[in-house]
């Protein structure tokens, strides 16, 4: 996974406790008051490896997991325009419309992938 210094953009779950991913995810800045911070949370490595791209917006946060050339939204997700998210190195990743949802469900999210290594369950998903 992508890192500059602790600066991470992605997390393999399978080496790294849940614990520590959520408590980077929940102490990341955002750019500003209107931009959210993004990772990618994968269950191991290589090529085509389905995973969960995050992010945290004060009380919202963006979901869209990645499977086999797909991204399934959130079914309930908002957002009437993509949002703009960022990594923590600065790279502009606007997430697309519709897949912002409360923050909470995005860390219940990431709890849930960290111990099923599946697409989570407590998201009804759709593809867009």
């Amino acid at each position: 996974m992508a890192t500059t210094g602790d600066r991470r953009t992605g997390y393999d779950i399978t080496s790294v406790p849940a614990e520590t991913v959520l408590a980077a995810l929940q102490a990341a800045v955002p750019p500003s008051a209107n931009a959210g911070v993004v990772w990618w949370i994968y269950a191991g490595q290589g090529p085509g490896t389905p995973h969960l791209v995050v992010g945290l917006r004060g009380e919202r946060g963006a979901l869209v997991w990645q499977e086999h050339g797909a991204a399934h939204l959130p079914a309930d997700g908002d957002g009437a325009a993509s949002a703009d998210y960022f990594s923590l190195q600065g790279g502009h990743f606007p997430q697309p419309e519709g897949n912002e949802v409360p923050a909470e469900l995005v860390l219940r999210a990431v709890r849930e992938f960290a111990q099923t290594r599946v697409r989570p369950e407590c998201v009804a998903w759709k593809l867009p």
